[in-house]
């Protein structure tokens, strides 16, 4: 992550003292555009963030210079989307976008412009999506130029949708997403106009990719209050538009206070995000009842699957969904544990009890489910050719055998080796 150092706010919000010395290649970038005779600022999230006191991700800078400009300034560069003007320069370590001042034509597939035109520095701002995305700021003298009132909002903690909402949000649909992520993590206030226009065209959302969601999403989910991003994405529309089954389960108050509490309750992995964001689906999630807990949930997997979510991450929800119920108690015999102790995604489901723990008054037995999952010995048994040396034949037989030896281990701590195979050769055979 790249560190500056603001020292204070200055003249009302209009000029910053910033300390480059830790990293001056925002400073670098921007000196080499203006002496080859180019505009040149540094724009969007980083300035935002800089006059909020939160050390920028990265840096992006707005410039007159033309990608072709831009390559023969600087050795080395990287074409990211030349149709639209930008163009990564990078400098050692550092990775800055530079892009040039641009007009948008019309968007007509909700995500990208059909063409775009030179313009200046205040039209390139008007392009953008909220005004406290819209500022610029000059990293040698520390002005801030705002054409679209962007500091009287970020002094007010108000999102607010660059010129008319409608139409930023019919431009770009992902940005109904990025409103609610920027509202929750920076802790504004959504502009009424914003609102109602994010409410009004909240059903375009299904026409983005999953990918473009998932990522919205994982973004949200990992800044702010939980809470808040589920009171958002339901009460504006957002969350029937990617799952209307899913919607109508947050309907019951309950179950959506029950999803916020768990996922207040710790950090919540990127493994786990998206089986706990689905897990309303479940027929046991809104009176937690484990014996409504073990089949599979079409539902819930189809929503993962739309999302985009990892193959890792459908296959932790679905064990979340159908072996929870099997964990709320602890078993006559251990063994009945061990499918779920050895499962690669047992570290999520466990994630998820301790989640409950800390959340709900009823707990899971987890001081019993973790001494089991430190004793348990990591697989079963590999004693495939010693029970057909004692007359198991390959197939099923050989499955059982190696199963039973397996439970007597666990639940009798019984000592891998020849009396056990002999003992439980027996009793397969016997059971023919």
């Amino acid at each position: 992550m790249s560190t500056v150092r603001v020292y204070h706010w200055v003249h009302a919000m209009t000029r910053l003292r910033i300390d480059w010395t830790e990293n001056d290649a925002p400073l670098s970038v921007v000196n080499t555009l203006r002496e080859a005779g180019h505009e040149a600022w540094l724009a969007g999230g980083c300035v935002r963030d800089l006059l909020l006191g939160i050390p920028p991700k990265d840096f992006d800078i707005a410039s007159s210079a033309s990608p072709h400009e831009v390559r023969k300034l600087f050795p080395v560069t990287i074409p990211v989307q030349p149709e639209l003007g930008v163009t990564m320069v990078v400098l050692g370590t550092q990775r800055l976008e530079v892009t040039a001042f641009r007009m948008e034509g019309p968007y007509l597939d909700g995500r990208r412009p059909s063409h775009v035109v030179p313009t200046t520095a205040q039209g390139d701002v008007l392009r953008r999506d909220f005004s406290i995305n819209g500022l610029l700021l000059d990293p040698l003298t520390g002005e801030i130029a705002d054409h679209v009132g962007g500091l009287a909002d970020l002094e007010a903690k108000v999102l607010r949708a660059i010129g008319t909402a409608q139409e930023r949000f019919s431009e770009d649909h992902l940005r109904i997403l990025r409103a609610v992520r920027f509202a929750v993590r920076l802790g504004f206030a959504i502009e009424d106009s914003t609102w109602q226009a994010m409410c009004a065209q909240s059903s375009k959302v299904a026409l983005l990719s999953g990918e473009r969601i998932h990522e919205e999403l994982a973004k949200m989910f990992a800044h702010g209050s939980f809470a808040r991003c589920l009171e958002l994405l339901q009460d504006c529309g957002v969350m029937a538009a990617i799952s209307p089954e899913l919607s109508t389960a947050l309907e019951c108050e309950p179950s959506r206070q029950r999803l916020a509490r768990w996922f207040a309750a710790k950090e919540v992995s990127s493994d786990l995000w998206p089986g706990l964001l689905s897990v309303p689906l479940c027929p046991w999630w809104e009176t937690l009842d484990p014996a409504l807990c073990g089949a599979p949930v079409p539902v819930q997997d189809a929503l993962l699957e739309r999302i985009r979510c990892s193959k890792a991450q459908i296959e932790a929800a679905r064990l979340l969904a159908t072996r929870w119920g099997d964990l709320q108690s602890i078993p006559s015999q251990p063994s009945k544990w061990a499918g779920i102790l050895r499962d690669r995604h047992f570290p999520s489901l466990r994630e998820a009890l301790e989640l409950q723990s800390c959340a709900e008054s009823t707990s899971p037995p987890l001081a019993e489910i973790d001494r089991l999952s430190h004793t348990l010995p990591k697989a079963p048994p590999p004693l495939g050719v010693e029970f057909q040396k004692a007359g198991i034949p390959k197939g099923p037989k050989l499955g059982q055998a190696i199963r039973e030896a397996d439970r007597r281990i666990i639940d009798e701590g019984c000592i891998p080796g020849p009396d056990l195979v002999q003992a439980v050769a027996e009793f397969i055979l016997e059971r023919s």
